[in-house]
């Protein structure tokens, strides 16, 4: 318990006091959201190194033929990818459906 405690106190920059006033169930939901983003960071890294190595690999052997596949893509790229599938997966019907011809 007090571990967690001092675990989400740290990872969230909350206060012990400010956690010890909530509930333990609160407690908990917040020890497991911690564990969960630095599990995610942890895996974000990894992957970060496994990737700058697929692009040394790239460059030396296939002299950087594929290196913009492996590369992330920029800003403005991944909103405009994130906005097609929101507009791919939209229940919205374009037009004038209520209006019968």
């Amino acid at each position: 318990m007090i571990s967690q405690i001092e675990f989400v106190s740290s990872h969230f920059n909350y206060t012990e006091e400010y956690v010890l006033e909530h509930t333990i169930d609160w407690l908990n939901a917040k020890f497991k959201q911690a564990q969960r983003e630095k599990w995610e960071q942890s895996q974000a890294k990894v992957w970060e190194g496994v990737k700058s190595l697929l692009v040394t690999f790239d460059i030396a052997f296939n002299k950087g033929k594929s290196m913009d596949k492996l590369m992330p893509s920029t800003y403005e790229e991944a909103m405009s990818q994130v906005e097609e599938k929101k507009e791919q997966e939209s229940t919205f019907v374009p037009g004038q459906w209520w209006l019968k011809d």
